[in-house]
């Protein structure tokens, strides 16, 4: 015979059951809570109740039922699957707790992933499910639904708990969500977030977070003009006019809006060719064009003098880079600033770096033809941009791709090659030279001939050959 659930919970050291602190405090036994208890922004399902006093029974991250008080208000949030990559997770596992939950939603406001929800289809999807139900199995007190992301202060009715009621309304939108798509595969990720509310000014917190959300990630200007929201429906059955958000360039919007209609490469190729310098790092910031995009954590434009005679060009960005935003600063990057050094010259003293590739390949794996192909207009764009006198490729994946025909380093050293005009020489990888000590006597060699060439560039003779 199974165990009863008062058994279980006896067993596992939760009977009897946690008591509302509501309760606890009119009967004269209880005690306010801690004044450090930080924000419920900032915590995440699974603190003990030692940590919380409000909360009761069994806790996990997301995928085991969660046993809580009836009638109590929760917030909580769940994530699309593609939101947090798990490069990013693993990136945030030593960080402490506190500082993970803040900046995990620093993450999701910044807009990662495909942002579906950030098509107004499939908006308007989650939007009928979270209301299909609203006053019979639950009692929604606050809603907002981000393009990758959803937040919700809300109440399970007598008789639901709350992962029945999370698990109704996830597996209802994925459903729905997958056949508007065509498509199928996992579309929430498995953890959500919840944190049962304390008291009123808990209450006033979640709510005032929930509402200003999408002014705070730079969707709209006002909370009441965010289409998506229980600020917006609220000032509707007001009958009040609330203007609808612009369909401004903003992060999130521009990425959804990339994802619905995306651009043929020769139309996004003119698109780019016509980009000043705050357009064209946006545009990299903002861009789905190729797979890489769901698993960065941050693009790499490039960093330097936008007026250099010297450019160097690598493969692509590395593990530290993804993390940073910027090319070359792990142990390649200091060997590349002594090469540099070397021939008297400093990162961003007339001197730009950047990638072929603006987005980390998975496992520092060599850039894929697409994802080159998707990369390219940029790069050119970049160079035409900077004018360089001379471009310096930095090992085969980079001189590969610039020159358009296979061939070893060392059949391409030694001699001026040109990318659409430029002069352009070709040497070791910095990474390659860590791994290959004997070969840095060959890459001095080409830094010489690059300075011999930039010298005749500059008097206005004609490049070596």
């Amino acid at each position: 015979m199974s165990a009863s659930r008062d058994d279980i919970l006896q067993e596992l050291g939760l009977w009897p059951r946690w008591q509302r602190r509501d309760a606890a405090d009119s009967s004269g036994a209880g005690a306010s809570p801690a004044a450090d208890v930080e924000p419920a922004a900032l915590r995440s399902a699974g603190d003990p109740p030692a940590n919380e006093p409000l909360m009761q029974g069994v806790h996990d991250r997301g995928y085991l039922p969660h046993l809580k008080d009836e009638g109590g208000n929760y917030f909580v949030t769940f994530r699309l699957a593609d939101s947090l990559p798990a490069a990013v997770l693993k990136n945030l596992e030593a960080v402490p707790e506190k500082q993970k939950s803040r900046k995990v939603e620093e993450y999701l406001d910044a807009g990662h992933g495909e942002c579906l929800l950030g098509r107004p289809e499939m908006a308007a999807m989650m939007k009928q499910t979270l209301l299909k139900f609203d006053g019979e199995r639950y009692h929604l007190h606050a809603w907002i639904i981000m393009p990758n992301h959803v937040h919700l202060l809300i109440e399970p009715a007598a008789g639901q708990s709350l992962s029945e009621v999370l698990q109704g309304i996830k597996s209802v939108s994925a459903r729905e969500g997958n056949k508007l798509l065509k498509r199928e595969g996992e579309f929430w990720q498995k953890e959500s977030y919840d944190h049962l509310i304390r008291d009123d000014a808990d209450r006033a917190r979640c709510v005032e977070y929930i509402v200003q959300n999408p002014v705070k990630a730079g969707l709209a200007k006002n909370a009441g003009e965010y289409l998506y929201s229980s600020a917006f429906q609220q000032a509707v059955d007001a009958g009040e006019s609330p203007a609808l958000q612009k369909p401004a360039p903003q992060k999130q919007i521009a990425k959804a809006a990339a994802v619905t209609q995306p651009l043929s490469l020769d139309a996004r190729a003119a698109d780019i060719a016509g980009m000043e310098w705050p357009a064209l790092k946006q545009c990299v910031t903002d861009c789905c064009a190729c797979p890489l995009h769901k698993g960065r954590h941050k693009t790499v434009f490039g960093v330097g003098d936008e007026a250099a005679n010297w450019m160097f060009v690598g493969e692509g960005p590395g593990a530290e880079e993804d993390i940073k935003g910027e090319p070359f600063v792990g142990q390649a990057g200091k060997l590349l600033d002594n090469m540099l050094a070397a021939i008297k010259l400093k990162r961003g003293e007339n001197v730009y770096i950047a990638n072929v590739v603006k987005c980390r390949p998975p496992n520092n794996r060599n850039p894929e033809p697409l994802e080159v192909e998707q990369c390219e207009p940029v790069l050119h764009r970049q160079i035409e941009l900077i004018r360089p006198k001379l471009i310096i490729a930095l090992g085969k994946v980079a001189a590969v791709n610039l020159l358009k025909r296979e061939a070893s380093v060392a059949s391409m050293r030694g001699k001026v090659h040109e990318y659409r005009g430029t002069p352009m020489i070709v040497t070791y990888h910095p990474a390659y030279l860590l791994r290959s000590l004997p070969e840095k006597a060959k890459a001095w060699e080409d830094l010489c001939f690059a300075v011999e060439t930039m010298r005749g560039l500059q008097s206005g003779e004609a490049a070596p050959t």
